[in-house]
């Protein structure tokens, strides 16, 4: 189980805090053009500093807006400890998963990740309201709806590692799933009570 202990559950910006890190990277990457890419040989710490660096500007923003949102939600809910363990998790495994497909390729990215904390959040609460390609839905329809986008893509000739996005989600739904116990659940299905957006964001944005 990877929920934080009650005391540990306070809402400390912990996706904030990490967006803010990869901004700092990208500005470190482009400044003093750092290398921080992966593949099988190379220096090993960049199988690390891989996900946290970033190809563009454009790959850097859709990153960050995917952890900003989902990640604060889930957050809310489970911890910042939870929180970085999921990304974490995520973003290994889909850099592994990556290799598979792409071994002489360059690995960069905080996808992988950032895809794991949106399945965690759908699987662990899948009515909770989210966005989708700008679209507010609930959570397991956002999951579905970028899983189907990233089958799509496999069918395709791009420069983005759909199979890795794949991975991160799987390891992000398995987490998600991991921490549904049945205080989560009731007894009609449903999910109890999910985070008011509004009342969260008039308690930390004002």
């Amino acid at each position: 189980m990877l929920l934080d202990d009650e005391d540990g559950k306070e809402f400390g910006f912990a996706a904030l805090k990490l967006s803010g890190l990869l901004f700092v990277v990208y500005v470190l990457q482009t400044v003093l053009s750092l290398d921080l890419a992966y593949r099988p040989g190379v220096e090993s710490y960049r199988f690390f500093t891989s996900f946290f660096a970033h190809s563009g500007l454009e790959h850097l923003l859709n990153n960050i807006f995917f952890i900003s949102l989902f990640g604060s939600i889930y957050e809310k809910y489970t911890g910042s400890l939870t929180f970085y363990s999921t990304f974490l998790a995520a973003a290994v495994f889909a850099n592994l998963t990556a290799f598979i497909f792409y071994p002489e390729t360059y690995i960069v990215g905080a996808s992988g990740g950032a895809m794991g904390i949106m399945a965690a959040l759908a699987v662990y609460r899948p009515h909770q309201t989210g966005l989708a390609l700008g679209v507010p839905v609930p959570m397991w329809a956002a999951l579905i709806m970028y899983i189907l986008i990233d089958l799509v893509g496999l069918t395709g000739i791009n420069n983005v590692a759909n199979e890795a996005h794949l991975a991160g989600i799987l390891i992000g739904a398995t987490l998600g799933y991991r921490m549904r116990n049945p205080r989560n659940d009731s007894e009609d299905g449903g999910d109890d009570e999910d985070l008011d957006l509004d009342a969260w964001e008039k308690e930390y944005m004002y």
